[in-house]
């Protein structure tokens, strides 16, 4: 799992509310698809121009950007060498 600089810049969901609350990943375990633990989302961070979710910001600092995410029901599985299977965080709304 790599970390992505180019999410640097943007905000911390904590200034935004998702329209989609069942979209928060917050706390989630990431893992590949084979299952190795890559560890936990500590944060989602948004596009304040956008209003979407690109990145989210793992326990241990890391960038990653949500195309490499698919979202289930109790973890996020990391897929680097294709984009997810279609989560897109289509709006989030300030505070």
């Amino acid at each position: 799992m790599k970390h992505d600089d180019r999410f640097a810049e943007l905000d911390s969901l904590s200034d935004w509310q998702l329209e989609d609350e069942d979209q928060d990943i917050r706390g989630y375990p990431v893992r590949s698809a084979t299952g190795e633990e890559y560890g936990k989302i500590e944060d989602m961070l948004v596009d304040k121009n956008a209003e979407h979710v690109l990145a989210v910001r793992m326990n241990d600092g890391r960038l990653v950007a949500v195309e490499h995410l698919d979202i289930k029901s109790d973890h996020v599985i990391y897929n680097n060498d294709r984009a997810a299977s279609g989560t897109h965080y289509t709006k989030v709304r300030a505070r």
